[in-house]
């Protein structure tokens, strides 16, 4: 009598444990992941002036005057337009100048 006492106790705590891990499982099914959301900062890159104007200088005295420096990027950014043939020069002056690499968006006439 007691071994099937214990046998119908066992099998009840079997099948409720059973029937609750179920509902669990479709309970987080259905929850849908939000997404964290990110915090944007306000970054910016520091101007190098000095280094701005001691390209800018270089560029003029070799007679580029339609190229603009950006020092507001990182790194500093070469833009404008140049004669044919002349643009690994524009890059040559301006590294030469800065001391460091530059972008360069140069186009040749």
């Amino acid at each position: 009598m007691r071994i099937k006492l214990i046998l119908v106790l066992c099998l009840s705590a079997f099948l409720f444990l059973s029937a609750c891990k179920g509902d669990n499982a479709n309970a987080n099914a259905n929850k849908v992941a939000t997404p964290t959301p990110i915090v944007k900062t306000s970054e910016t890159v520091a101007t190098d002036t000095a280094t701005v104007k001691k390209i800018e200088d270089a560029l003029k005295a070799k007679g580029f005057t339609d190229v603009k420096v950006d020092g507001s990027t990182k790194p500093i950014t070469i833009r404008g337009t140049v004669a044919k043939g002349k643009l690994a020069e524009v890059v040559q002056v301006a590294q030469e100048a800065a001391g460091t690499p530059v972008k360069n968006e140069v186009t040749e006439k």
